[in-house]
């Protein structure tokens, strides 16, 4: 075999690939800023949904029973927002909690349940028959206790056949509640 007959071509793949990879980092050079500036402004607007009197966030760390997780608290003093992350059927549910000064749960926002059962997991991002939102169960003063479901006791309505991804969002604002205790000290 000739062996210009392979080299030409793997010459011009190599040129071609060589070219299209410089395309490719000259674009994500050019746009890595946007996208950046994008998601951190996605991410102030999600923590201003659970915590609406909130001017702008500070980030701030807190320790609970070992674990180091990072939280919110608004520039002028209107509370705190926590996250948290459980397994719910299909992967992880994320949870974010807006808990105001006065130690209020004022807003809870499932940010992530891509993996939940479609039409059932779904549905915490959903209203309830009575045309209320699911996640006000858990509004009001924190708790002394965890919540829990009425399966395992307690008096968060499950939705029906998606018991994993209505634990999963208890155990994530049982989550921001001990953060917040952390946080705070205690108080409420």
């Amino acid at each position: 075999m000739d062996a210009k007959a392979i080299l030409v071509p793997t010459l011009k793949l190599t040129v071609i690939g060589v070219i299209i990879t410089a395309l490719l980092f000259m674009t994500n050079s050019r746009t890595q800023a946007k996208i950046e500036q994008n998601e951190a402004q996605a991410a102030v607007e999600a923590r201003k949904q659970v915590l609406p009197e909130a001017d702008d966030f500070e980030e701030k760390k807190v320790t609970v029973d070992g674990t180091e997780y990072t939280y919110y608290e608004a520039t002028n003093k209107a509370g705190y927002v926590f996250s948290g992350s459980n397994k719910g059927y299909g992967g992880q549910v994320v949870t974010m909690t807006g808990i105001d000064a006065d130690g209020k749960i004022v807003g809870v926002l499932v940010t992530d349940a891509s993996n939940e059962t479609p039409g059932l997991g779904a549905k915490w991002l959903a209203t309830d028959q009575a045309n209320q939102d699911r996640l006000a169960q858990f509004y009001g003063d924190v708790p002394d206790s965890d919540y829990a479901v009425t399966k395992d006791g307690g008096k968060i309505q499950a939705v029906s056949g998606a018991t994993l991804t209505s634990r999963a969002v208890t155990a994530d604002v049982n989550s921001a509640i001990a953060q917040y205790k952390a946080a705070t000290g205690g108080a409420n």
